[in-house]
């Protein structure tokens, strides 16, 4: 009834994965950064003929990479690696620029969502966020009341029991799975081309993606240069949990499937 997360179980640990554990802590000099520059203009193609929002098509491809290499889909619990059973997506939004009010929505399973219901669902999500009606509503207001000397402690307690102990307590208010699979933050929005994020430690989440704002840049085709519409991506990965081969296997088919949105339709 409590339980946080569905885990497949613990993953049998390779030597060197059990040093990579040991070597780093839950954040900071554990984070790996890249960025890569996708072209999208197929992309916002489809967006306009099907009238999808740019962020719905991100979301299921990050979904579907996730689901392609289940290594990813992994949190780190009493220096061991769990995969998760299930594959959630975290969005960030802005609910109030002027208050500087940050919170989020949650997909779940969307890798097997048709795009247009999960457009659906998106819209609906965004706009019940902006009205500061979501998931989140009732565990901001804890935080509100809160000493911000009292902050850190009641996060870590939570991260304790929801990650390490893979317990939801009703007391903290908070969702299940809270912040999912991934973190999507699209910094384009506030009109920022470019960014790495950090991985907050109590989300416990392997990978933070950012999407940065729509550019026309000169790209080379066939020998021949042309200007071109691209999003600068920027990823923040946890090392304990991928290396460089599992993240690459990832990019390959997240810039696969936004260069061809005719496979996420």
């Amino acid at each position: 009834m409590f339980q946080n997360i569905h885990y497949r179980g613990r993953i049998q640990l390779s030597p060197w994965r059990k040093i990579s554990l040991a070597s780093w802590k839950p954040t900071g000099d554990s984070s790996c950064y890249c960025f890569e520059e996708i072209e999208v203009d197929q992309l916002l193609y489809a967006a306009q003929k099907f009238n999808i929002n740019l962020n719905t098509f991100v979301i299921k491809a990050c979904s579907k990479s996730i689901n392609l290499h289940p290594e990813i889909n992994s949190t780190v619990r009493f220096h061991n690696i769990y995969r998760r059973d299930d594959i959630a997506v975290f969005f960030h939004v802005s609910s109030d620029v002027r208050r500087d009010d940050l919170s989020g929505i949650l997909f779940e399973e969307s890798q097997n969502m048709s795009i247009r219901k999960l457009n659906d669902e998106y819209l609906q999500k965004l706009n019940l966020a902006k009205l500061g009606k979501n998931q989140f509503s009732e565990s901001k207001k804890i935080i509100g009341f809160l000493p911000s000397f009292f902050t850190k402690m009641v996060l870590s307690l939570f991260s304790f029991f929801a990650y390490r102990l893979n317990i939801n307590l009703p007391i903290f208010k908070m969702p299940k799975n809270s912040f999912g699979s991934v973190m999507l933050t699209s910094v384009g929005s506030l009109g920022i081309q470019e960014a790495l994020c950090p991985i907050a430690p109590y989300t416990k989440v392997p990978m933070v993606i950012s999407i940065g704002r729509i550019c026309e840049i000169p790209w080379v085709e066939n020998g021949e240069i042309r200007i071109r519409k691209v999003i600068k991506f920027g990823f923040t990965f946890d090392h304990r949990i991928m290396d460089g081969r599992h993240f690459s296997a990832f990019l390959a088919t997240f810039k696969n499937l936004i260069q061809n949105p005719n496979s996420l339709l």
